[in-house]
């Protein structure tokens, strides 16, 4: 019987491989998502109409995160 370290030989090598391309895909995904949108000079800022301030951003904080919920059911 095999113990685990007697496993294939190449199954650490890609499990390497496996684990440092998922930060590569992630941004992949995220220039994909979120493509880079030069900005027109002028109309990216707010004028001040009026003597009005600008409004306040309703948010300080922007959270990215990928789930990963495509799994097959599998029945015993």
């Amino acid at each position: 019987m095999r113990t685990r370290r007697e496993g294939a030989p190449w199954a650490l090598p890609l499990l390497i491989a496996a684990n440092l391309a998922i930060p590569l895909a992630i941004v992949i995904f995220g220039k994909g998502f979120f493509p880079y949108k030069p900005l027109l000079p002028g109309l990216a800022q707010y004028g001040n109409v009026g003597g009005v301030p600008p409004p306040h951003a309703p948010f300080d904080r922007l959270v990215f995160m990928v789930v990963d919920a495509l799994r097959r059911y599998a029945s015993p």
